[in-house]
């Protein structure tokens, strides 16, 4: 008979055996039922929880649910990495936000190390609201001879305003001494932990304030972690990991772990040889490496390999057209391309599917012919989608992306004069017929919303109007929520001249070039919501005009803009605008479909198309 009894102490493990190994047995012979004695935990290792971005438009019960594993995990603590609440400009929004999430993190059985990202630390108002609730904005710990060091990355660069930190709370220049004190203090700690929210060697731009604490860091053994871009990635720095995590419940399309977009918690288990990572998503468990810098470029090159080229008719209506997608490689090693096209209800599209093998830095063109079933207006037409996979492999691992495009028919739309006085009251009764439609759109997932829109463009001399007929049989509504989680509708219209107006860009580039800050961008919902903080956007334009009425089958708005913004916009007499319309149906409260007028403008190069949704003046 044998008896095996074992003892693992967390606080203090080296008082609670005598001897060499920490499991004493018993045995009656050489041959034992076990592999070995020595554990693999050293009594000197434990082990916390970093967790991503909760906000930046984030998913009821997402983070909730996390905080229920971590607490089955049993870490001896927890550290964020920012975006803990959605943010807001009046202080009297703060209090509900912050008192939701301390509940939720009041139910952990370890302690929980807040730190800023830039919706909890976006402007004076955050800022001083932070010092009041929390004290201080960047801070340490040392805990087992780790040092773990917290910083705000709002006072290296604020992320609504590059380059600036947010004022009205902490100073840049306190943080910067503070971190030269506690890394000269305790240079023998023998590892360092980084938190900040922003990963500013992944980001665009000059960050001295960074830079310098890279140079404190100096030759020590450290990690650093970040999250902000809601993808993760491991990059290795000077020899050290920076680990940019995923999200626990923040905005993400969750496309996988190729995309590195999944929600997650980072187990970090700090051992005597440094630590190690283990990341547990609702798939399984990953280590570090879930993700590299190597596996991202590639994927991110992937997703550039198809290009949708624009298809302009002319004339009123389609009868018949080709719609191209330039296919390049910018990969120095074979990528295969194999796609699938879905027919329209108005039109039929040949062939149905292509394969392309593409030699590196190569290229190729995949055109597709569209025949309309009868000729239809193109304010009407419904498009088509085509679906990419686009593959290829590092050391013999395979790695592939999924991508959409829309096949769309499209041309400049007039901008007729209006012919009756508009009144912007919600009642459509002046309009008429209205020309566009947004019904039967497709989905890449093959569903289909419930809500539909008919809208239309007109002018006179002060306003470019726009009126919108919602139906939706399953309104989904209330004042407690953010306006861009319910039904409503969302315009987006960009005034400036070519070539601008027509080019697309991801939205953080297109944040960085002053795209975004050029465009109007404006919500219309059946109730108004609690806004959203959209720093990075200029106010309203002065003068500009909406109204919303609600009915038994849906809602209708309308919206005046005046010529003035117009004008401004292109830089003299308007002559053209770019517009995007998003219709989001929230059925019964659930996520349900967010659809667009046309391909947006920040989407990947498959999907967006130059110039797509332009209007001119009649």
């Amino acid at each position: 008979m044998r008896t095996v009894a074992g003892l693992l102490c967390a606080l203090a493990p080296l008082a609670c055996w005598k001897g060499p190994a920490p499991v004493e047995v018993e045995t009656t012979g050489s041959a034992t039922p076990w592999t070995g004695l020595d554990l693999a935990r050293d009594p000197g290792e434990f082990s916390f929880v970093v967790v991503g971005d909760r906000t930046g438009g984030h998913r009821e019960g997402v983070f909730a649910r996390t905080v229920t594993a971590i607490d089955r995990l049993r870490p001896d603590f927890v550290v964020s990495i920012g975006d803990l609440v959605e943010g807001a400009e009046d202080e009297a929004d703060l209090p509900a936000m912050w008192d939701e999430f301390d509940a939720l993190v009041a139910q952990l059985s370890m302690p929980f190390f807040y730190v800023p990202g830039n919706h909890d630390y976006a402007n004076p108002v955050m800022a001083r609201d932070w010092r009041r609730r929390f004290g201080p904005s960047y801070y340490f710990f040392r805990y087992r001879d780790v040092l773990f060091l917290v910083l705000n990355s709002e006072l290296i660069s604020s992320y609504w305003n590059p380059g600036h930190p947010v004022e009205g709370g902490d100073q840049p220049e306190q943080q910067m001494r503070f971190a030269e004190r506690v890394l000269a203090e305790n240079a023998d700690a023998r590892w360092t932990f980084v938190f900040l929210h922003q990963p500013f060697w992944d980001t665009p731009g000059e960050h001295r304030d960074w830079d310098r604490v890279e140079e404190l860091l100096g030759d020590r053994p450290y990690t650093v972690f970040a999250g902000h871009f809601h993808r993760y990635t491991k990059h290795v720095r000077h020899g050290r990991d920076y680990i940019t995590l995923a999200t626990a419940g923040g905005v993400s399309r969750l496309r996988g772990i190729a995309r590195g977009e999944f929600d997650h918690v980072a187990l970090v288990t700090m051992t005597g040889d440094g630590p190690v990572v283990a990341n547990l998503m609702l798939d399984g468990i990953q280590g570090a490496d879930v993700r590299t810098l190597e596996e991202r470029e590639l994927v991110t090159r992937l997703d550039r390999v198809v290009t949708t080229e624009p298809l302009e008719v002319a004339g009123a209506r389609f009868r018949a057209g080709e719609q191209r997608f330039a296919l390049a490689n910018p990969t120095e090693r074979p990528v295969t391309v194999r796609a699938r096209f879905d027919l329209s209800p108005d039109f039929d599209v040949s062939p149905r599917s292509a394969t392309r093998t593409l030699p590196a830095r190569g290229s190729d063109v995949v055109a597709v012919s569209l025949r309309a079933h009868a000729p239809v207006p193109l304010e009407e037409l419904t498009p088509s989608l085509a679906h990419w996979t686009v593959e290829s492999e590092i050391d013999g691992a395979p790695v592939s992306v999924e991508n959409t495009s829309w096949l769309v028919p499209d041309r400049r739309f007039p901008v007729p004069r209006t012919t009756v006085p508009v009144t912007v009251d919600g009642d459509l009764g002046e309009w008429g017929p209205l020309r566009f439609a947004l019904e039967e759109w497709p989905e890449a997932d093959g569903g289909a919303a419930e809500a539909s829109l008919r809208f239309d463009v007109r002018r006179d001399a002060d306003f470019v109007y726009l009126a919108f007929a919602v139906r939706d049989p399953s309104p989904s509504s209330s004042a407690e929520r953010r306006v861009d989680a319910q039904d409503g509708l969302t315009v987006e219209l960009d005034a400036r001249p070519d070539p601008a107006r027509s080019a697309n860009a991801p939205v953080l580039e297109a944040i960085e070039d002053g795209t975004v800050a050029s465009l109007l961008i404006t919500d219309l919902a059946p109730v108004e919501g609690v806004p959203v903080m959209r720093r990075v956007l200029p106010p309203p334009p002065e003068g500009l005009r909406r109204a919303v009425q609600t009915d038994a089958g849906g809602y209708r708005a309308e919206l005046a803009v005046p010529t003035r913004f117009l004008d401004e916009r292109a830089g003299g007499a308007w002559q053209g605008f770019r517009l995007n319309v998003e219709l989001r149906d929230f059925a019964g409260g659930e996520p349900g479909y967010s659809l667009r007028w046309r391909p947006s403008r920040f989407a990947p190069p498959s999907e967006a198309i130059e110039g797509a949704g332009t209007f001119v003046r009649e």
